[in-house]
């Protein structure tokens, strides 16, 4: 069974093939704000050059969030479309348990949220232990600190065993929404203009 693990989250695209039990081949690309332009051809790309089609997959799983919201509505659509399309399952994971699925150890994810805040849980062997919320650097205890991994090119470490493990199928494609967790300047301008 192979499967697409796709991740759009932060500023690296990354998509990987992955049989059940081991990596096939993987492609990460760097950049801003440009996700939409490459994760097509980057899929049709990595599908080529192993002689497969959509429809050969057993499905694709995605990282929701949190995360970039731009980036996130890329890939989550991109997930939904496949799935669609290639009548195959749509699977979803956190993208904090993505990202960090290849360190062995309880790890604190925490992805940059701006102004010394980050979208954060504490995860451990896939598993999310605690929630995932945005928290500010000075709600962190010293064991936090420890084990905070904060997420970039080089710290993101991937385990697709770990990715597959802890899939969820979605049932419904429909209302597979990325997890934001909080509101868009867009969202919190429009509230302002209702209350008043």
């Amino acid at each position: 069974m192979k499967y697409l693990l796709i991740d759009t989250s932060t500023n690296a695209l990354i998509i990987i093939l992955h049989d059940q039990d081991k990596k096939i081949d993987e492609l990460i690309r760097y950049g801003r704000q440009d996700h939409q332009a490459h994760i097509i051809p980057m899929m049709e790309e990595i599908l080529a050059k192993h002689q497969l089609k959509p429809q050969d997959l057993e499905g694709v799983i995605v990282g929701v969030g949190p995360g970039s919201y731009t980036g996130l509505r890329v890939g989550v659509m991109t997930a939904k479309m496949l799935g669609y399309a290639a009548h195959i399952n749509v699977y979803k994971i956190s993208s904090l348990v993505f990202l960090t699925s290849g360190y062995p150890n309880k790890v604190l994810a925490w992805h940059d949220a701006r102004n010394n805040q980050g979208f954060s849980a504490t995860i451990q062997a896939g598993k999310i232990l605690d929630e995932e919320k945005v928290r500010h650097e000075e709600e962190l205890s010293s064991d936090d600190l420890k084990r905070r991994i904060i997420l970039n090119n080089d710290t993101i470490k991937i385990d697709g065993n770990i990715i597959i493990k802890n899939k969820i199928l979605v049932e419904d494609i429909y209302k597979l929404i990325p997890n934001y967790l909080r509101k868009t300047q867009a969202e919190k301008d429009l509230d302002q203009k209702s209350k008043s």
